[in-house]
């Protein structure tokens, strides 16, 4: 090969290798942001009885990472940039036991205290709202050995959310679920 043809297609392939690595876009930073939920602050109570917190169910839609907002009577959209940092079943049985044991109520593990009573949580709905509200209802059933099982369904009410910054949402959530730990201390009465 000519030693100027050589040097010339070099060149070439020098330049185009540069060019095509300018060409390339920038690398963007991720905009993935993740949530959890928390429960409200405060000490434990001292223990007035005991409840056996069985697996929270959550329908599924609710069972992926992103959060949920609701646009109308049928259509959800999902926060893709904007996901739960655990399955939402797993933080909502976390916040419930936490703020029960507010309330004097911590949750035995499954299996333990013979007079804890059991319960069940369904959770029915947990998102925002395009209009900015926050909805959050929870059905749910308490049974105590030798009694006849308690049920209800909790609806949060008054809780709202900017319709843009997903952390209101989780905190609007958070509040949802320390509204049904109280409820549900209501229902049960003290075994100690």
């Amino acid at each position: 090969m000519n030693p100027r043809v050589f040097l010339l297609v070099s060149l070439l392939a020098a330049a185009a290798a540069g060019a095509g690595c300018s060409l390339l876009p920038a690398p963007k930073p991720d905009p993935t942001r993740f949530f959890l939920l928390a429960a409200e602050p405060g000490e434990a109570a001292p223990a007035r009885g005991t409840v056996a917190l069985r697996p929270v169910e959550v329908p599924a839609y609710l069972r992926q990472p992103a959060l949920v907002v609701r646009r109308g009577g049928n259509e959800v959209t999902f926060r893709e940039a904007a996901r739960w940092g655990e399955p939402l079943e797993q933080g909502f049985a976390r916040v419930l036991g936490e703020n029960l044991r507010r309330f004097g109520l911590p949750p035995t593990p499954r299996g333990g205290e013979a007079d804890a009573a059991a319960l069940v949580v369904r959770v029915l709905a947990a998102e925002g709202t395009a209009a900015g509200g926050v909805e959050f209802r929870a059905a749910w059933e308490l049974t105590r050995r030798g009694a006849a099982p308690v049920s209800g369904e909790f609806r949060a009410a008054g809780l709202t959310w900017d319709g843009r910054d997903e952390a209101g949402l989780a905190a609007g959530l958070s509040a949802a679920v320390a509204g049904l730990a109280a409820e549900l201390a209501g229902q049960v009465p003290a075994t100690r």
